[in-house]
């Protein structure tokens, strides 16, 4: 069984848990967003797409290997063109190829204390406790759509963003800029990755972060 076999087993994979998302949260594929959702399913949500983008970030990357691509001339959009959906959140947004940089503790900011209601002496026989701070509202699950769509219509164009990511790698090494990622795998663990895997898609992360770790075998032509 080559790479590519096992690719498209893992990519179904993904599609069945992206379905079973967008009928959780009742999301259409190019609709708009929806207005709100509730804190349990927005866990739900959240504890399977970082894990799920990971996953189809190692399989753009095995998919780009070996693409060559030609780097053409980039011209600048007119005077007051403006992109449609630009502005107005209705656009699908590009899905992310590189994995988000890792945090490191030793290298935060340090950490200061936070104020707010607590108690409060105000005089000497006398102990005042203000009421706590409201919790803010709901938050706005738009961009959680956003992330579910993108995610989506990666899957489908996976050619594209193959395409896409070489031509991003091709750009970046013809400019030499040392700041910016080439690899888009980041060191160490991929994001989302649990060790004890409670879920299907701590599966499916792990067996294509493996293969993107890989070098790729040739296909199979018994």
């Amino acid at each position: 069984m080559n790479d590519e076999v096992i690719i498209n087993y893992q990519v179904t994979a993904l599609m069945r848990l992206v379905a079973s998302m967008f009928a959780l949260v009742g999301l259409v594929s190019n609709g708009a967003a929806i207005a709100s959702m509730p804190a349990d399913i927005r866990r739900q949500v959240l504890r399977v797409l970082q894990p799920a983008e990971s996953a189809l970030r190692r399989v753009i990357l095995m998919k780009a290997r070996g693409l060559v691509v030609l780097l053409g001339t980039r011209r600048a959009a007119p005077k007051g063109l403006i992109p449609k959906g630009k502005g107005t959140g209705d656009r699908i947004p590009a899905f992310v190829l590189f994995d988000p940089r890792k945090w490191f503790r030793e290298l935060a900011q340090p950490h200061r204390p936070l104020r707010g209601a607590g108690p409060r002496i105000s005089g000497f026989d006398e102990q005042r406790f203000d009421p706590p701070a409201p919790r803010s509202a709901e938050v706005n699950p738009a961009i959680l759509c956003r992330r579910l769509q993108a995610l989506q219509k990666a899957l489908e164009t996976i050619p594209a963003q193959a395409k896409r990511l070489a031509r991003l790698q091709a750009r970046r090494r013809a400019l030499g800029e040392p700041l910016r990622r080439i690899e888009p795998r980041r060191p160490g663990w991929p994001p989302g990755y649990r060790k004890h895997h409670s879920h299907p898609v701590d599966v499916i992360l792990h067996d294509c972060d493996i293969l993107a770790r890989q070098d790729p075998r040739p296909p199979d032509k018994s």
